[in-house]
Protein backbone atom coordinates (compact mmCIF):
# COMPACT_ATOMS: atom_id res chain seq x y z
CA UNK A 1 0.00 0.00 0.00
CA UNK A 2 0.92 3.85 -0.80
CA UNK A 3 0.00 6.23 1.36
CA UNK A 4 0.30 9.79 0.05
CA UNK A 5 1.81 12.92 1.77
CA UNK A 6 -1.34 14.69 3.62
CA UNK A 7 -1.34 18.69 3.60
CA UNK A 8 -3.90 18.46 6.43
CA UNK A 9 -2.54 18.40 10.44
CA UNK A 10 -5.04 15.25 11.50
CA UNK A 11 -5.22 12.03 10.38
CA UNK A 12 -7.45 9.47 10.17
CA UNK A 13 -6.85 5.76 9.00
CA UNK A 14 -9.71 4.71 6.28
CA UNK A 15 -8.71 0.90 4.72
CA UNK A 16 -12.33 0.06 6.51
CA UNK A 17 -14.07 3.41 4.91
CA UNK A 18 -15.52 1.54 1.83
CA UNK A 19 -17.15 -1.21 3.84
CA UNK A 20 -18.19 1.26 6.38
CA UNK A 21 -20.00 3.48 5.06
CA UNK A 22 -22.83 3.81 2.18
CA UNK A 23 -22.17 5.53 -0.63
CA UNK A 24 -24.72 8.47 -1.37
CA UNK A 25 -25.25 9.91 -5.03
CA UNK A 26 -21.87 11.30 -6.87
CA UNK A 27 -22.20 15.11 -6.34
CA UNK A 28 -18.86 15.16 -9.41
CA UNK A 29 -20.31 16.15 -12.95
CA UNK A 30 -18.86 13.80 -15.54
CA UNK A 31 -16.25 12.41 -12.92
CA UNK A 32 -15.40 9.26 -15.65
CA UNK A 33 -15.32 12.09 -18.34
CA UNK A 34 -17.38 10.08 -21.05
CA UNK A 35 -19.79 13.10 -21.31
CA UNK A 36 -17.99 14.51 -24.26
CA UNK A 37 -16.93 12.37 -26.60
CA UNK A 38 -13.72 11.91 -28.93
CA UNK A 39 -12.67 9.46 -31.62
CA UNK A 40 -11.04 6.19 -30.29
CA UNK A 41 -7.39 6.24 -30.77
CA UNK A 42 -7.62 10.08 -30.16
CA UNK A 43 -7.04 13.23 -27.82
CA UNK A 44 -8.25 16.81 -27.54
CA UNK A 45 -7.46 19.91 -25.28
CA UNK A 46 -10.18 21.96 -24.47
CA UNK A 47 -10.43 25.00 -22.04
CA UNK A 48 -13.38 23.48 -20.74
CA UNK A 49 -15.15 19.74 -20.99
CA UNK A 50 -18.19 18.93 -19.17
CA UNK A 51 -18.64 19.98 -15.42
CA UNK A 52 -14.75 20.88 -15.99
CA UNK A 53 -12.97 24.44 -16.13
CA UNK A 54 -9.42 23.86 -16.67
CA UNK A 55 -6.40 26.11 -15.86
CA UNK A 56 -5.75 27.05 -18.66
CA UNK A 57 -7.04 23.57 -20.25
CA UNK A 58 -7.50 20.00 -20.20
CA UNK A 59 -6.13 17.42 -22.25
CA UNK A 60 -9.02 14.18 -23.14
CA UNK A 61 -8.29 10.84 -24.15
CA UNK A 62 -9.76 8.28 -25.60
CA UNK A 63 -7.87 4.73 -25.51
CA UNK A 64 -4.72 6.62 -26.60
CA UNK A 65 -1.41 4.89 -27.34
CA UNK A 66 -2.10 1.88 -24.70
CA UNK A 67 -3.46 4.44 -22.13
CA UNK A 68 -7.03 2.08 -21.36
CA UNK A 69 -9.21 4.22 -19.33
CA UNK A 70 -9.82 2.87 -15.13
CA UNK A 71 -13.95 3.20 -16.25
CA UNK A 72 -15.33 3.57 -19.49
CA UNK A 73 -13.41 4.54 -22.58
CA UNK A 74 -12.03 8.05 -21.56
CA UNK A 75 -9.90 10.02 -19.25
CA UNK A 76 -7.76 12.80 -18.44
CA UNK A 77 -4.16 13.51 -18.48
CA UNK A 78 -3.11 16.66 -16.37
CA UNK A 79 -0.45 18.10 -18.50
CA UNK A 80 -1.28 19.28 -21.83
CA UNK A 81 1.91 21.73 -23.55
CA UNK A 82 2.50 22.66 -20.04
CA UNK A 83 1.54 21.28 -16.25
CA UNK A 84 -2.49 22.12 -16.12
CA UNK A 85 -5.30 21.34 -13.93
CA UNK A 86 -8.63 21.19 -13.90
CA UNK A 87 -11.57 22.14 -11.67
CA UNK A 88 -15.24 22.13 -10.21
CA UNK A 89 -17.48 23.70 -7.41
CA UNK A 90 -19.37 21.16 -5.30
CA UNK A 91 -22.58 21.78 -3.18
CA UNK A 92 -22.49 19.92 -0.10
CA UNK A 93 -22.07 20.52 3.51
CA UNK A 94 -20.21 18.00 5.99
CA UNK A 95 -18.29 14.96 5.48
CA UNK A 96 -17.96 13.67 2.09
CA UNK A 97 -15.65 10.72 0.63
CA UNK A 98 -13.61 12.31 -2.22
CA UNK A 99 -12.79 9.50 -4.91
CA UNK A 100 -10.75 8.74 -7.68
CA UNK A 101 -8.44 6.68 -9.69
CA UNK A 102 -4.58 7.62 -11.04
CA UNK A 103 -2.19 5.91 -13.39
CA UNK A 104 1.07 7.04 -14.32
CA UNK A 105 1.70 7.84 -18.37
CA UNK A 106 2.96 4.25 -19.64
CA UNK A 107 6.46 4.79 -20.35
CA UNK A 108 7.04 8.21 -18.84
CA UNK A 109 9.92 8.33 -15.81
CA UNK A 110 9.21 9.53 -12.42
CA UNK A 111 9.60 13.44 -11.47
CA UNK A 112 6.49 14.40 -14.33
CA UNK A 113 3.75 12.88 -13.20
CA UNK A 114 3.05 13.70 -9.49
CA UNK A 115 -0.70 15.05 -8.96
CA UNK A 116 -2.24 17.97 -6.36
CA UNK A 117 -5.71 17.25 -5.66
CA UNK A 118 -7.67 19.49 -2.88
CA UNK A 119 -11.18 19.85 -2.07
CA UNK A 120 -12.12 22.87 -0.13
CA UNK A 121 -9.15 23.21 2.54
CA UNK A 122 -8.39 19.45 2.12
CA UNK A 123 -4.96 18.69 0.02
CA UNK A 124 -2.62 16.70 -0.83
CA UNK A 125 0.56 15.93 -3.47
CA UNK A 126 0.18 12.02 -4.39
CA UNK A 127 2.69 9.71 -6.86
CA UNK A 128 5.42 12.37 -7.11
CA UNK A 129 7.55 9.98 -8.05
CA UNK A 130 5.56 7.33 -9.76
CA UNK A 131 7.01 6.00 -13.00
CA UNK A 132 4.86 4.35 -15.91
CA UNK A 133 5.76 1.43 -16.88
CA UNK A 134 4.10 -1.12 -20.20
CA UNK A 135 0.66 -1.13 -19.36
CA UNK A 136 -1.81 0.77 -16.65
CA UNK A 137 -1.61 0.78 -13.38
CA UNK A 138 -4.33 2.24 -11.62
CA UNK A 139 -4.26 2.89 -8.28
CA UNK A 140 -7.83 4.04 -5.87
CA UNK A 141 -7.48 7.13 -4.12
CA UNK A 142 -9.99 8.02 -1.38
CA UNK A 143 -10.28 10.40 1.87
CA UNK A 144 -12.86 11.77 4.23
CA UNK A 145 -13.22 15.62 4.11
CA UNK A 146 -15.03 17.92 6.15
CA UNK A 147 -16.59 20.30 4.00
CA UNK A 148 -18.04 22.30 6.72
CA UNK A 149 -21.68 24.66 6.19
CA UNK A 150 -20.41 26.79 3.88
CA UNK A 151 -22.30 25.18 0.97
CA UNK A 152 -19.79 24.67 -1.90
CA UNK A 153 -16.33 23.72 -2.11
CA UNK A 154 -13.40 23.51 -5.29
CA UNK A 155 -12.71 20.43 -6.26
CA UNK A 156 -9.40 20.54 -7.95
CA UNK A 157 -6.49 17.99 -9.90
CA UNK A 158 -2.92 20.19 -10.59
CA UNK A 159 -0.16 18.27 -12.40
CA UNK A 160 3.26 19.17 -10.85
CA UNK A 161 6.33 18.04 -11.85
CA UNK A 162 7.92 18.50 -14.56
CA UNK A 163 6.25 20.24 -17.38
CA UNK A 164 6.84 18.28 -20.32
CA UNK A 165 3.57 17.18 -22.37
CA UNK A 166 3.43 13.92 -19.93
CA UNK A 167 1.57 13.84 -16.65
CA UNK A 168 -0.70 11.84 -14.52
CA UNK A 169 -3.91 10.36 -15.78
CA UNK A 170 -7.09 10.46 -13.78
CA UNK A 171 -10.17 8.56 -14.05
CA UNK A 172 -13.28 7.89 -12.17
CA UNK A 173 -13.56 11.09 -9.69
CA UNK A 174 -16.33 10.77 -6.69
CA UNK A 175 -17.47 12.97 -4.02
CA UNK A 176 -20.67 11.35 -2.23
CA UNK A 177 -22.07 12.47 1.06
CA UNK A 178 -21.13 10.37 4.50
CA UNK A 179 -24.40 9.14 6.31
CA UNK A 180 -24.89 11.41 9.44
CA UNK A 181 -24.01 8.63 12.16
CA UNK A 182 -20.44 8.64 10.66
CA UNK A 183 -20.40 12.33 10.17
CA UNK A 184 -20.54 12.22 13.91
CA UNK A 185 -17.94 9.79 14.43
CA UNK A 186 -15.34 11.52 11.93
CA UNK A 187 -15.57 14.99 13.94
CA UNK A 188 -15.06 13.28 16.99
CA UNK A 189 -11.95 11.54 15.96
CA UNK A 190 -11.18 14.36 13.59
CA UNK A 191 -8.99 14.74 10.26
CA UNK A 192 -8.76 13.51 6.98
CA UNK A 193 -6.38 10.92 5.45
CA UNK A 194 -5.54 10.31 1.67
CA UNK A 195 -4.90 6.73 1.04
CA UNK A 196 -4.24 4.57 -2.10
CA UNK A 197 -4.89 0.77 -2.45
CA UNK A 198 -3.76 -0.83 -5.71
CA UNK A 199 -6.61 -3.12 -7.56
CA UNK A 200 -5.28 -3.80 -10.62
CA UNK A 201 -2.53 -3.62 -12.84
CA UNK A 202 -3.90 -2.72 -16.27
CA UNK A 203 -7.23 -3.89 -17.85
Amino acid sequence: MKIARIASAACLALSLAPAAFAAGPNLVVNGSFEADVIPTGTWVIKPTITGWTGDPDIELQRQLEGNLAQDGQQLVELDTFYNSAMSQTLHATGWVTLSFWYTPRIGWGAGTQGVQVSLGSFSSTVMETAAGGSVPNWQHFSALVDLGSSGSAVLRFAAIGTSDQAGGLIDNVSVTAVPEPASAWLALAGGALLVARRRRVGR
